[in-house]
């Protein structure tokens, strides 16, 4: 047992710098090779993400167009006109005109 152990601590010392420049290079290879795998991951990760920043900004726009539609709901110019658009009403003192030029 003393003589194998002696041998590898010979063996050691002769080959120190080869045994660590192997282990480098095995693990520098296998982190390398390791990050290419997951490339395609995280390419589909960035699409995934753009995808949703994108939807992101579109409802943000859509609610502040929502906001908007909703300040102007609440005045009394949009009631107005919508009162005498969509139902007919109009105000008890506005004067009311008729186009009889189409009518034979």
């Amino acid at each position: 047992m003393k003589r194998l152990r002696k041998k590898l601590t010979d063996f050691y010392k002769r080959h120190s710098r080869g045994i660590v420049l192997t282990i480098v290079l095995v693990l520098s290879g296998w982190f390398i090779i390791n990050g290419l795998m997951q490339m395609p991951t995280i390419n589909k990760n960035r699409e995934q993400t753009a995808e949703v920043e994108q939807k992101i900004k579109e409802e943000k726009d859509r609610q502040a167009e929502i906001d908007d539609l909703t300040t102007k709901v609440n005045t009394d110019e949009y009631i107005e006109r919508i009162a005498s658009e969509k139902l007919g009403l109009v105000k008890s003192n506005s004067t009311i005109f008729y186009d009889v030029s189409e009518e034979k």
